[in-house]
């Protein structure tokens, strides 16, 4: 693996997704330098929710133990009766809390503020000699074929021209990255749209609940509890109020929440942050230009319902930072890289769509109304059907290869059968057969590296694979074997023993397809049964000596 210390990606902007992006490419062994233009780290909630398939995204990255350690689960919302605002109207779940399923280890909605999420980032960065510049801030971008100069200057005022292989914008909706590179926004603004967002200390109600009271077209009030106690995140709307006066003006934020709910006993203690937010739902045809990227909101920005912004550009990171690694390191083509656009724009195009329909519905639902389908934040919301089953870079040997692929599907739809494309499943109750250990495939899989599951307990078959992983980059691959019943015998990287048929069952392998490539970012990049379509997957993959 890569060991040069000198940083070959630039990444502009710590956010999540810029955070991720970073983590990820160390794990890959490649050095980078990230950038952020504010002098201090954010102090904000913003993009609380974290779904479930970005859990397990955090979890490749060694970090969802910190996050589970402070995150709570999602409240329990509850309307309230006005004027009085005392009298609770309805209770509900904005997810119903499920149990984890052998495929799917986490099926809640968890929250935890972004700020905090960043912290527990840039602690796991450090870790990798990794230090976030804030203060740092870039001016320009010039590249050509071979690499991209960057005019950066200092929270010190130093000015300087830095050569990289790579840049990444992280850097926001209003980011100089995506401008730089002349890459537009397209969509639409809803003006009429506008809401008060903020986190505030209150006193006067407990932390059982998301109290929410009026409506969001007219007058509202939405107080979520944080994981910090007394500290919560404010949503409001008003009908009568100058927004600025109540941003600038505390006395008056808090008179005209008393007017909106009725209630005289909630106090805002204090104003941690307050801002004005109005709706825009845009993204860029391309997320790439060159040998630069961008990601996250720098490529599309869209409402918060459905919290599905920050947990996309997470997804967007982990997406482009494996492929990156592979072409810095030389051990993949440049072309590679082309699949980052043609995979995740589908995905966040119907991302789009399903926020925005969630946007109209909730700002036109009525407080006292019967239908609550625009606070349901389960099924397709959680993430875990995001696919790239049309991608020219998935092989699935059930395919017809002469058809082509057509991208539809790939944010919203749980598909019942397995195909390559589909984020791979896990399986607990793997016992290692060298070892003794008990594993979750998830265990297994690795950030910096495919993964290829060998369902089988023949050495024939194992051999026969190994025979095309051995033509691979060194430390890119690992062969894995899933076996019904011990087979201790088996010569090759790990063995596990699928003792309560987990593995089995959500692979669905009967043979049809008996090898399952896992990219290092979780999703099945081939399906197939003959070495010829294994080698054909790879090809693509890596740079390899014939």
């Amino acid at each position: 693996m890569n060991t040069d210390t000198t940083p070959k990606i630039l990444i502009v902007g710590a956010g999540p997704c810029g955070l991720t992006l970073a983590l990820a490419a160390r794990r890959n062994g490649i050095a980078v330098r990230i950038i952020e233009k504010s002098p201090i780290p954010a102090i904000s909630q913003r993009g609380a929710g974290i779904q479930p398939r970005t859990q397990e995204l955090l979890r490749a990255l060694g970090v969802l133990d910190a996050v589970n350690k402070h995150a709570i689960l999602t409240p329990r919302i509850q309307t309230y009766v006005l004027p009085e605002g005392v009298v609770p109207l309805k209770t509900f779940d904005v997810v119903p809390l499920l149990k984890p399923t052998a495929s799917c280890p986490s099926l809640s909605l968890i929250a935890l503020g972004q700020n905090q999420l960043e912290f527990i980032l840039r602690a796991a960065l450090r870790k990798y000699s990794c230090e976030v510049e804030f203060g740092s801030k870039l001016l320009s971008l010039t590249q050509d074929a071979d690499g991209v100069d960057a005019i950066i200057v200092k929270q010190d005022g130093q000015e300087k021209i830095e050569r990289y292989d790579f840049v990444v914008g992280t850097d926001g909706a209003r980011g100089i990255v995506r401008k730089q590179l002349g890459l537009s926004l397209f969509g639409e603004s809803r003006p009429s749209i506008n809401l008060i967002t903020g986190d505030v200390r209150v006193e006067g109600i407990d932390i059982d609940y998301w109290h929410m009271w009026g409506e969001m077209k007219t007058d509202c009030v939405f107080l979520r509890p944080t994981e910090v106690a007394g500290l919560f995140h404010l949503m409001m709307a008003s009908s009568q109020g100058n927004y600025q006066e109540l941003i600038n003006d505390h006395d008056a934020l808090q008179k005209e929440i008393t007017n909106i709910t009725g209630r005289g006993d909630i106090r805002i203690v204090q104003v941690v942050s307050v801002a004005q937010w109005t709706a825009n739902i845009r993204m860029a045809e391309m997320f790439q230009a060159g040998r630069c990227f961008v990601a996250g909101d720098a490529a599309h920005v869209h409402s918060p319902t459905g919290g599905q912004g920050m947990n996309s550009g997470v997804q967007d990171s982990f997406n482009l930072a494996w492929k990156l690694a592979l072409v810095q390191r030389g051990l993949a083509p440049m072309t590679l890289l082309d699949s980052y656009t043609h995979e995740r724009v589908p995905v966040i195009k119907e991302m789009l769509d399903a926020t925005t329909q969630l946007l109209d519905r909730t700002v036109q639902a009525k407080a006292a109304g019967t239908d609550l389908s625009h606070w349901d934040r389960s099924g397709p919301l959680s993430m875990l059907g995001v696919n790239y089953r049309w991608s020219s870079i998935v092989v699935d040997e059930r395919d017809d290869p002469t058809a082509a692929k057509v991208a539809t599907n790939g944010y919203g739809i749980q598909y019942t059968d397995l195909r390559a494309g589909d984020r791979a499943p896990d399986a607990p109750a793997l016992k290692d057969i060298h070892t003794g250990e008990t594993k979750h495939l998830f265990d297994v899989f690795d950030a910096a590296r495919h993964t290829v599951l060998v369902f089988s307990a023949s050495p024939e078959r194992i051999s026969t694979v190994t025979q095309v992983l051995s033509r691979l980059p060194e430390d890119t691959v690992r062969c894995v074997a899933i076996v019904p019943s011990d087979a201790a015998d088996l010569q090759t990287e790990m063995v596990l023993e699928d003792t309560q048929g987990h593995a089995y069952s959500n692979y669905d392998s009967n043979g049809a397809c008996d090898i399952a490539v896992v990219r290092p970012d979780f999703v099945l990049g081939a399906l197939v049964s003959s070495s010829e379509a294994l080698e054909r997957y790879f090809g693509q993959i890596f740079v390899v000596d014939q």
